[in-house]
């Protein structure tokens, strides 16, 4: 059933929050989930973007209404929401940016309706940002390419590679299940809300983009933005928050990367992320899912590489697989899962342990009178 929870009240005032021991490995100060949700400040802007001039605005001929096929047009810019909490300067501001054929709803509500983590980080004392990935959802992507074929100034092979995942093929990647539609029997998604789920699923138009991803350089911008933040990535975009520190590190107060691939960079490279606190989660059931279990040990093998690499090079780093953390039956998708909240926790207190504790005033916010 959707909405399970209370719907939080935007009001002004201060956050209550709830002090109870939550056990080992779990942060004391949990909020009162029930209490209004108290912000400073809330909204959307962009980053980053170029403009360029194309040749196919549309994939007809004539134009659209008299207009004609060639005009300058903006890409490669991403939008973000942001929610900043009262009193939130004691606590580092945190990116949350999704994987592959999603968008930043995968860190809002859960397919069940229980909070996300985007609304709980805010309650615990976090400024919160939610970017769409260059190309996905509200960043908007080139279509260019795709009105040239129409058009026939290039042929059908420069289409670029769209994918998306149906329900019996996330069920694998996502660690479900063994196979579809068997579940693991202390799996932790609620899979009574998988259509729900489905609803969140975008095309993946990467392919559009040029190289290097204009999602690094936005992503070190909007660190920059938030007056220094956390990077938190997921699946594709695992190893993004890296790739942004590598683009311009003087805003990554910590980077974290959630069951992604984590690619051997140079030894260049490794010096300079061995600088920033970095935490490598995966979840549970790696190895015990029929087609994807063989790419998700090979991640868990290359990401241990890398963290053995960054402590032999004085970094600060820790590769956490929850079950040996207490936390059994995750899965891909852990921050949807039934212990969501319980993992969060846990992160939060890593981030408060671990994360550089440098802060500069936010470049983002309201323009309002008096301010």
């Amino acid at each position: 059933m959707r909405h399970q929870r209370s719907v939080a009240t935007l009001v002004v005032g201060s956050l209550a929050f709830a002090i109870a021991g939550v056990g080992a490995g779990v942060a004391a100060d949990r909020p009162d989930l029930t209490a209004p949700l108290v912000l400073k400040d809330q909204g959307s802007f962009f980053v980053g973007g170029f403009e360029t001039r194309t040749n196919a605005t549309t994939g007809n001929p004539a134009g659209q209404i008299g207009y004609s096929n060639t005009d300058v047009i903006k890409t490669g810019q991403m939008y973000v929401q942001f929610q900043a909490p009262k009193g939130e300067a004691s606590r580092a501001p945190i990116v949350l940016l999704h994987g592959c054929c999603l968008s930043a709803k995968t860190w809002e509500d859960t397919p069940d309706g229980r909070m996300g983590w985007a609304e709980y980080f805010v309650r615990r004392g976090h400024a919160v940002y939610l970017p769409d990935q260059s190309s996905r959802a509200r960043s908007g992507f080139d279509a260019t390419t795709i009105n040239q074929v129409r058009l026939g100034k290039k042929p059908p092979e420069k289409l670029p590679a769209i994918f998306t995942f149906g329900r019996e093929a996330a069920w694998d990647l996502f660690r479900f299940g063994p196979q579809y539609p068997e579940p693991f029997a202390d799996q932790q998604f609620p899979i009574e809300a998988l259509g729900e789920f489905g609803n969140q699923v975008i095309p993946d138009l990467n392919a559009t983009l040029p190289t290097p991803n204009p999602t690094y350089a936005n992503l070190a911008d909007l660190a920059r933005s938030a007056g220094g933040a956390v990077l938190v990535g997921h699946s594709e975009s695992g190893f993004f928050p890296e790739q942004a520190a590598l683009a311009d590190s003087s805003n990554v107060l910590g980077v974290v990367s959630i069951e992604g691939q984590c690619p051997p960079p140079t030894d260049a490279q490794l010096a300079s992320l061995a600088k920033i606190p970095t935490l490598i989660v995966f979840g549970d059931h790696l190895g015990d899912s029929k087609i994807s279990g063989p790419l998700w040990t090979k991640a868990l093998a290359d990401c241990k590489a890398f963290v053995r690499r960054l402590k032999a090079a004085g970094g600060t780093a820790l590769l956490a697989e929850l079950p040996k953390f207490g936390f059994k039956g995750n899965t891909h998708m852990l921050m949807q899962d039934r212990n969501n909240l319980e993992v969060a926790d846990w992160m939060l207190d890593w981030i408060r342990d671990n994360a550089l504790r440098r802060t500069a005033k936010r470049a983002v916010g309201k323009n309002r009178s008096g301010d």
